[in-house]
């Protein structure tokens, strides 16, 4: 009973093994990742730099408005008396 157990997990971790390498051979990106191309035009390389430092500034400045939110949603609960400070902590 016990060989037989063990000659069905062995077995398992072998089809488990074998479909992994085929699925690594289908898509390769998926394991290693994209990857990065170094032969870029710089015209290129200067439209993403600049695209991504307007995404910075954006979730900057999407985080200071979500923050002024809150701010004035605590102060208008303030004014009806019914802010609970651990409410906000």
């Amino acid at each position: 009973m016990k060989l037989r157990s063990l000659v069905f997990v062995a077995a398992g971790i072998a089809i488990g093994y074998t479909v992994s390498q085929r699925m690594r051979e289908d898509d390769p990106e998926v394991v290693r990742g994209p990857q990065r191309e170094t032969d870029r035009s710089p015209a290129l390389r200067l439209v993403a730099g600049q695209a991504q430092r307007v995404a910075d500034r954006a979730s900057v400045r999407s985080i200071e408005a979500i923050r002024r939110a809150r701010g004035a949603i605590r102060n208008r609960l303030d004014d009806d008396g019914s802010l609970d400070d651990a409410a906000w902590n």
